[in-house]
């Protein structure tokens, strides 16, 4: 016979065990069934705390300043048992709400006393401090290099003024935001923000951006959106220390004007303080050069697993590229990104070469198959389709054929280095004593080499199939391709062909194409808003799609690939 047991009568841990499946939120509501239950939940409640106000953050401080350790005979828990739980603390203060409700602006002096009086009830705090609504040029912006805010293990910036309610809002200030060393002294001297982690700089939205926000502002604010790719000549002022940087492990800027590509080479370029532990780097819409983003790409930190580089669509009319206007990224972006987890991409123009490289292009040509049969500026289809078997077959032959040809190479740079270490360690043997034998020697030195090349190459597959995160690439053309007469079509093909496990997004917004692609499997059309998604639901079995197969029916399979020339 089963009894109904009332969740205040539960043992304190197991509650607690329970709340944790909850939101943050849902454990507020559910402390306000009952006080039984309230004093049951508390710890849930102090673990997680969510500071909306600069009001609510003083009652906060006090609250954690006047805590003691009364506990009481029924086992109640009190505010220094309660404290003790906190975890995390996310702070954010909205200057806006403010001036509505006539209160004097924030002061940052207040805002750094008040996180230190925090800090010393809880020293292991991590804490989130969110500026919305904010100015670059304003306090408590402006002012943030005057204060020390320990524990700021995330800083994020809404100094934009696109507000997701607000469809229509005020043009920005053209004649402060501008190019500064300033403005970037207190975020990276390590002064200021001493355990800082995350920095993240929205320079567009005036707040939280909603979930299905996208990438393409210039389509949802079209009157604006020429103002964040203005080309101001900026500051020469040096930034001066940037130690901070060391310790940064995700940095998030979106169309910043106080940033140029000589301030960013002051920071991601210093030999002084490389960025080591960067693991996340976003770029979104900054007014950067190519032949910075190129230096980037050549000298990006030794740890970093994901980026996101978004350029503006450049507005121009369609000439194919040129190298004397600088160096072409599609290259650049394909040598680098092949042991990055995560990688966003959009330019006016992109192609194949983000996917082919040199001698793939040769073989193309050398073994006749078709290209370059598209139009100016690109197209879905050109005068005919391309040849896609043709084109598969001789581009994963040509990939196997570099494989065995590498694997030979470093056998015959083994053998040769091991034969010429017996020979040297031999001191002219007797007649009697025997010599090395330089065949058992090679033998050996290829079986090891073979062997490590092939944990080499399982060490590769596991690091890309066994990753907890899904190893993801999008790529987004603005305009079209790079090259005359490439279709995107074999932009389509190519991202088929990359390695398993890696799932592709590619789409075209002046053609109004988007697909999802997969190894071995048949494309699947998407709609553009999802393209466009800043933060992509990355579901994998969205990207699933059935085999595919050749015209007479079989399952493709790179291992009967064949390769000609």
């Amino acid at each position: 016979m089963s009894t109904n047991t009332s969740f205040e009568v539960l043992p304190t841990e197991i509650a607690s065990f329970i709340c944790g499946f909850l939101r943050q939120s849902e454990v507020a509501k559910l402390s306000l069934a009952k006080q039984s239950i309230y004093q049951s939940v508390r710890p849930i409640l102090y673990r997680h705390p969510d500071v909306s106000s600069f009001t609510s953050l003083s009652l906060f401080q006090r609250t954690l300043t006047q805590a003691t350790y009364m506990g009481k005979a029924d086992h109640k828990w009190s505010n220094q048992e309660c404290i003790d739980q906190t975890r995390t603390l996310r702070i954010t203060l909205d200057p806006d709400e403010d001036t509505k409700n006539n209160r004097p602006p924030i002061a940052p002096i207040l805002i750094a006393r008040m996180i230190q009086a925090i800090v010393r009830r809880c020293p292991n705090l991590s804490i989130t401090l969110c500026f919305a609504h904010s100015r670059c040029t304003r306090a408590p912006v402006s002012a943030l290099g005057s204060e020390t805010f320990p524990r700021v293990t995330k800083l994020v910036l809404y100094v934009g003024r696109h507000d997701p309610d607000d469809p229509n809002p005020a043009p920005p200030d053209k004649r402060n935001c501008h190019p500064n060393a300033k403005f970037w002294r207190p975020l990276v001297n390590g002064e200021s923000f001493p355990d800082c982690l995350n920095l993240e700089l929205r320079h567009y939205w005036a707040t939280t951006p909603p979930a299905n926000a996208s990438l393409n502002l210039g389509k949802l604010y079209p009157r604006h959106s020429g103002y964040y790719d203005s080309n101001h000549s900026g500051s020469t002022d040096l930034i001066g220390s940037t130690k901070g940087l060391k310790r940064f492990e995700n940095i998030t800027l979106e169309c910043p004007p106080e940033l140029n590509s000589s301030l960013l080479m002051q920071l991601l370029g210093n030999p002084n303080s490389v960025a080591s532990n960067l693991k996340s780097l976003e770029l979104r819409f900054c007014n950067l050069d190519l032949e910075t983003i190129s230096k980037l790409l050549y000298h990006a930190p030794p740890n970093l697993q994901r980026l996101v580089l978004l350029c503006w669509d450049s507005n121009q009319g369609f000439d194919g590229f040129d190298d004397r206007e600088g160096p072409h990224l599609c290259p650049l972006i394909r040598e680098f990104s092949k042991n990055l987890v995560h990688l966003e991409f959009a330019a006016s123009y992109v192609c194949r070469e983000l996917f082919f490289d040199d001698i793939e292009k040769q073989t193309l040509r050398q073994n006749g198959v078709t290209t370059g049969i598209g139009t100016t500026g690109g197209a879905i289809e050109g005068s005919e389709n391309p040849d896609v078997h043709a084109i598969r077959e001789t581009v994963l032959g040509c990939r196997r054929h570099k494989s065995t040809k590498y694997r030979n190479a470093c056998i015959k740079e083994a053998i040769n280095a091991a034969k010429m270490q017996s020979s040297s360690s031999s001191n002219s043997p007797s007649l009697f004593s025997g010599g090395p034998n330089l065949n058992s020697t090679a033998s050996k030195a290829q079986r090891d080499t073979e062997t490590l090349l092939d944990e080499e190459e399982e060490k590769r597959s596991r690091l890309i199939q066994g990753s907890k995160t899904q190893w993801f690439r999008r790529i987004i053309a603005w305009r079209g391709l790079c090259r005359p007469g490439d279709t995107w079509a074999e932009i389509q093909l190519a991202a088929e062909l990359e390695e398993k496990g890696i799932e592709w997004v590619v789409a075209n917004k002046e053609l109004q194409v988007a697909s999802q692609h997969s190894y071995g499997k048949l494309p699947v059309p998407m709609t553009m808003d999802r393209a466009f998604e800043e933060k992509f639901d990355f579901n994998p079995q969205h990207l699933t799609g059935p085999l595919a197969s050749g015209d007479d029916g079989s399952v493709f399979d790179e291992s009967e690939a064949s390769f000609e020339g």
